[in-house]
C-alpha cells in the first residue's frame, strides 16, 4: 500500500518526535532506508522510508553487508535532525540537518534525495521529467504542490468530474479515503461533481470534515482476510467492514505492522516455494527408486528362476544343445535353423530364436526362456544366471540404502515445513512488551498499576484505551502536565492514591523546574471528556473534566527507580520511592538536578549490574523523570 496525504499528516506527530535527535546509522536496503536516530530521553527510535511510505519501526531488518553509495553519503553528511515536517500537503517528507536536506518523495515512483542547500549530492535514482529533473549537480526544483483542503474555504472550489476521482486527486485524499466517504454517504463514486444537488455536496462536506477530525483522535487498525493484509488505517473505515481488524496503539505502529509482516509473508512463500521444489525433486527421487528396487527384485528373482529351471530341466536342454552343436559343425547356422523348424518333434518346437549374430540360442523352459549358448557348458549358463541374480540383489541393497536416505531427508524436510511457520520475529526485542510500557508506568506499593502519559498523544492514548470505569484519573492542577490512570483506583487504598498524585506531579514540567510540590485532582473515567464547550478548542491529549473534583494538596515529587521482574527479565520501574522499594530488589532514589539523563542511566546501569540485574540503557533512559536528575 501507498502512503496517502492524509497519512503522512497522521504520521508527522510521532514522527516529530525524532527532532533534535541524533543520526546515529543508515541502512539501504535497495530503494527503503532506515534511519536510526537516537533520541534524548528516549533512547534509539527507527525511521523506515521507502518511495511509498514511511513509519517508525520497532524491528531491525537484514541489511546488505556493504552500503551503497547514497547510503554512505547520507551517513556522511546526517547528524542532528533540526526539524522533520511534511511539506505541505503533500507525500514529502523533509528531514533537515544543517545545511543538509533529506527529502522523501512518496508518490508516483518515489525517490529521495539529499541536498545540500538547494543542490542535489544523491539520490535513490537520478532521473529527468518534462517539468523538472532530479540529478547531482544540479539545483533541486519541488513538484507543483498538491491543492490543501484544510485551506479551502469550500472544497467544491477545487473539485470537478467524478466524485471519487475529484476527491482523490483534486481533494489528494487518495482512492482509499475518497472511496470511504463515497460509501459513508450511499453515493455512487461515478456521479458527476454538477449532479450533486446541493444536500448532497452539503453531506460530502460534513464527511469530508470527519475525516480530518477523525485524523485528530486515531483508532489505528490493520484490515485482514485471515492471514492476508490488506490495508493499515488510521482509523476504522466502512468500505473494509468485511475484513478482520487489529488494533494497535498508533497509526505508525500499525504501518509497521503491516509491511514486516506482508514482507515476512513474501519470504515464507520464498521459502515454502522452494520448500516444495525441493520436496517435489525429492518425492520424484524416491518414486524412482522404488521402481528402480522393484525392477530390480523381479530381475533377481527372474534370473534365479531360470537357473533353478535349467537344473530342473537339464537332460532336455542338454539334449537341445548337443544337437545344434553337431548341426553346426557341418552346416551355417542359418541351415541348421531351418533343419530344426522343419524338424516335427516336442524339442524342437521348444526353441523359440537363432540368434547367429551373438550365437546364443532361445529355449522355451516352462514360462520362462532360456539364452543357452552352443559350446558353453549349461551349468556355466547356471551359474551366469545366479550371478546375474546376485549382483541384481547387491544393487538392490544400495538403492534401499538411497531410498532410506531420501526418505530420511524428506522427513528432515517435514520439519523445515513446520520451522517456515515462524518467520515472523522482532529483531530488536527479547520478549513481548505489556501494554503499559509505551506509558510510564509503576506498582504502588499495594500492586496496583499506575501509568502515566509521555506526550499528548500517550496522554490520548492512556484514556481513550485503556481508562475503565473502575479506574481513577488524576492530573496536576496546571496545564501540560501528564494524564494519569490508577487501575482499578476505585478499590485502592489511600497510600496507592497518594503514590498516583505523586506521579502527576513528578512526571510534570515541575521536575525540569525543579519545583518541589504542586496541587493534584483526581475523579471518576464518566468525568474526563473530549468534548469542550461550544466555540472552545480543545488540543490533542487535553481533556475536560465534568463535576467535582478531589483535590490533594501539596504533593511533593517523589522518585527513585529500580530493576523489577517482568516475565523473568529485569526492566526499570520509577515512581515514588514507597512502591519502588516494594517492588524493586534495588531502589536508587532521585531529585531534580543538572546531571543529564544519559549519564544518570549509565549510572544506575552499572549499578543494577553489579547486582545482577542487566537492564536495557534506552530503557532507563525512558523510565527516568523528565529533565536533568541526580541521585541521591
Amino acid at each position: 500500500m501507498e502512503i496517502t496525504s492524509l497519512d503522512l499528516h497522521i504520521l508527522m506527530e510521532e514522527l516529530n518526535e525524532l527532532e533534535e535527535g541524533f543520526v546515529q546509522k543508515v541502512y539501504q536496503r535497495g530503494e527503503e532506508l532506515t534511519i536510526e536516530v537516537y533520541v534524548s530521553g528516549e533512547g534509539k527510535r527507527r525511521l523506515i522510508v521507502g518511495t511509498s511510505y514511511c513509519f517508525l519501526s520497532k524491528y531491525k531488518r537484514d541489511n546488505p553487508e556493504r552500503p551503497p553509495g547514497f547510503c554512505m553519503e547520507l551517513r556522511k553528511h546526517m547528524g542532528r535532525i533540526d526539524s522533520i515536517e511534511q511539506r505541505g500537503f503533500d507525500r514529502i517528507l523533509e528531514i533537515k540537518s544543517g545545511e543538509k536536506t533529506l527529502i522523501c518523495e512518496m508518490f508516483g515512483k518515489g525517490n529521495i534525495v539529499l541536498l545540500d542547500g538547494d543542490k542535489v549530492i544523491g539520490a535513490i535514482r537520478q532521473i529527468e521529467f518534462k517539468d523538472r529533473k532530479i540529478v547531482v549537480g544540479e539545483e533541486y526544483e519541488y513538484p507543483e504542490p498538491a491543492t490543501d483542503p484544510r485551506e479551502l474555504n469550500d472544497i467544491f472550489d477545487a473539485m470537478d468530474g467524478e466524485l471519487v476521482r475529484s476527491l482523490a486527486a483534486d481533494l489528494s485524499l487518495g482512492g482509499t479515503y475518497a472511496e470511504e466517504i463515497c460509501s459513508r454517504l450511499g453515493i455512487e463514486k461515478d456521479r458527476k461533481i454538477e449532479e450533486l444537488s446541493d444536500e448532497e455536496k452539503s453531506k460530502v462536506r460534513e464527511e469530508f470534515n470527519k475525516l480530518i477530525e477523525a485524523s485528530e483522535n486515531t483508532e489505528p487498525v490493520i484490515y485482514k482476510d485471515d492471514r492476508e493484509l490488506i490495508r493499515a488505517a488510521p482509523f476504522k473505515l466502512e468500505t473494509y467492514n468485511n475484513y478482520e481488524i487489529e488494533e494497535f496503539e498508533s497509526f505508525s505502529e500499525s504501518l509497521d505492522e503491516f509491511f514486516y509482516r506482508r514482507e515476512q509473508r513474501a519470504e515464507e512463500r520464498k521459502k515454502r516455494e522452494k520448500y516444495q521444489e525441493k520436496r517435489n525433486g525429492l518425492e520424484r527421487q524416491l518414486e524412482q527408486q522404488e521402481r528402480k528396487i522393484e525392477g530390480l527384485q523381479k530381475s533377481s528373482e527372474q534370473n534365479r528362476k531360470i537357473a533353478e529351471l535349467i537344473y530342473e530341466n537339464y537332460g532336455d536342454l542338454l539334449e537341445i544343445k548337443e544337437a545344434i552343436e553337431k548341426g553346426l559343425e557341418n552346416h551355417t547356422w542359418d541351415e541348421v535353423e531351418k533343419r530344426f523348424k522343419e524338424a516335427d518333434s516336442e524339442l524342437s518346437d521348444r526353441i523359440k530364436d537363432f540368434n547367429e549374430q551373438n550365437r546364443f540360442i532361445v529355449v522355451e523352459v516352462e514360462d520362462e526362456t532360456v539364452k543357452a549358448t552352443p559350446g558353453e557348458d549349461l551349468k556355466a549358463t547356471a551359474s551366469g544366471y545366479y550371478d546375474k541374480a546376485k549382483a541384481s540383489e547387491a544393487k538392490m541393497e544400495k538403492a534401499k540404502e538411497a531410498k532410506k536416505n531420501t526418505e530420511k531427508q524428506i522427513e528432515e524436510l517435514g520439519e523445515e515445513d513446520i520451522e517456515v511457520e515462524d518467520v515472523m520475529e522482532d529483531k530488536t526485542e527479547k520478549r513481548s512488551k505489556k501494554w503499559f510500557e509505551k506509558y510510564r508506568w509503576f506498582k504502588t506499593s499495594e500492586g496496583f498499576l499506575v501509568c502515566a502519559g509521555r506526550d499528548s498523544q500517550t496522554n490520548e492514548m492512556l484514556v481513550k484505551r485503556h481508562m475503565d470505569d473502575n479506574d481513577l484519573y488524576f492530573h496536576a492542577d496546571f496545564d501540560g502536565a501528564p494524564s494519569v490512570v490508577l487501575k482499578d483506583g476505585k478499590d485502592a487504598g489511600e497510600k496507592s492514591i497518594e503514590q498516583a498524585a505523586k506521579a502527576a506531579v513528578t512526571f510534570a514540567k515541575t521536575w525540569k523546574a525543579g519545583i518541589g510540590a504542586d496541587t493534584v485532582y483526581y475523579v471518576e473515567p464518566d468525568q474526563v471528556t473530549k468534548n469542550p464547550e461550544s466555540g472552545e478548542y480543545l488540543p490533542k491529549g487535553a481533556f475536560v473534566i465534568r463535576g467535582d473534583r478531589e483535590y490533594i494538596r501539596n504533593v511533593k515529587v517523589d522518585a527513585a527507580i529500580g530493576p523489577a521482574k517482568l516475565d523473568e527479565f529485569y526492566v526499570p520501574m520509577c515512581g515514588p520511592r514507597e512502591a519502588i522499594e516494594e517492588n524493586c530488589e534495588i531502589s536508587v532514589g532521585l531529585k531534580p538536578g543538572r546531571t543529564k539523563k544519559s549519564d544518570i542511566a549509565k549510572t544506575l546501569n552499572r549499578k543494577f549490574a553489579d547486582s545482577g540485574c542487566e537492564v536495557d540503557l534506552d530503557y532507563i533512559i525512558r523510565a527516568l523523570p523528565p529533565g536533568e536528575s541526580e541521585i541521591e
